[in-house]
């Protein structure tokens, strides 16, 4: 059956803060760029009880908090646990809240929603999920735990429609054939004052850099910290990388070779032709 997603731009811009519903359900989800948190300080429907993700990128990994917040004696529902983690929690760069119009999540259905969550989000694998502890999901009746699955799936719906898909499975795609496949780049580097060779193998998973491929030992500015501390970490020997590392793009992959920007479907080549040729 056809659904109508009604979406609204609070800040009049599709990278600020959204507000999506679905006319005749309860759910509300509200994307929240970090650095916006002080601008929604004085929106009471975010100092509700519910459950939000932080998500974000880190050591090249896409990663995920799940966790649930409850209203508390001072007001201050989910917007003021997003305000510690904020002080907190260094990898996240948005928050996805999901909570009621009517406050109807209580404790029993944030702890079943909080654990269904977080176990959807590592089944999927599409993000790290770095939550210490796995969430408990308490006791709810039958009769409950149908009304939160469809809350549940309500909104994996809006997520998906939003851009995230984080508790949808990626497609599996097979590998090439062994011995098939091996991505050359080779890029001089000027201030080193020569040329580095490194190989990578597409993976169903991703795009592998593999051992023996020449690091350039100097970084870009511009460079992201995780990225630098990755290529002088002990998998990088001599300026040769020593064990094989996975990426989840091509061009993070030539970034970590050669120490700066760089477009990984231009600069990885089979037999001369590039990698965005071949796609």
């Amino acid at each position: 059956m056809a659904k109508s997603i009604s979406l609204l731009l609070l800040d009049d811009k599709a990278d600020g803060r959204i507000k999506c519903t679905i006319k005749g359900r309860s759910g509300v989800i509200f994307k929240i760029p970090r650095e916006s948190l002080n601008e929604s300080k004085n929106r009471d429907d975010l100092n509700r009880d519910g459950i939000y993700f932080l998500l974000g990128k880190e050591d090249d990994r896409e990663k995920i908090y799940v966790g649930q917040a409850s209203t508390r004696k001072n007001g201050n529902g989910i917007l003021g646990r997003l305000s510690e983690h904020d002080r907190k929690k260094e990898f996240w760069t948005k928050a996805i809240v999901f909570t009621t119009t009517d406050n109807s999540f209580g404790a029993t259905e944030l702890n079943w929603l909080e654990n269904k969550f977080c176990n959807m989000a590592i089944k999927a694998a599409r993000y790290e999920v770095t939550n210490g502890n796995e969430p408990q999901p308490g006791n709810v009746s039958e009769e409950k735990k149908i009304e939160l699955e469809e809350q549940v799936e309500f909104a994996k719906l809006i997520l998906s429609s939003i851009g995230y898909k984080i508790f949808e499975p990626k497609k599996k795609v097979s590998p090439p054939p062994p011995g098939e496949e091996i991505f050359q780049l080779s890029r001089l580097i000027k201030r080193l004052g020569r040329t580095v060779n490194a190989q990578m193998k597409r993976t169903p998973t991703g795009y592998k850099v593999l051992a023996g491929s020449e690091i350039s030992p100097l970084d870009a500015d511009k460079l992201s910290a995780p990225m630098k501390k990755l290529r002088h970490s002990e998998k990088v020997a001599n300026g040769k990388l020593i064990e094989d590392i996975e990426f989840s793009s091509p061009t993070s992959a030539a970034e970590f070779v050669i120490g700066n920007n760089a477009n990984g479907w231009e600069y990885w080549k089979l037999n001369g032709v590039s990698l965005k040729n071949l796609q």
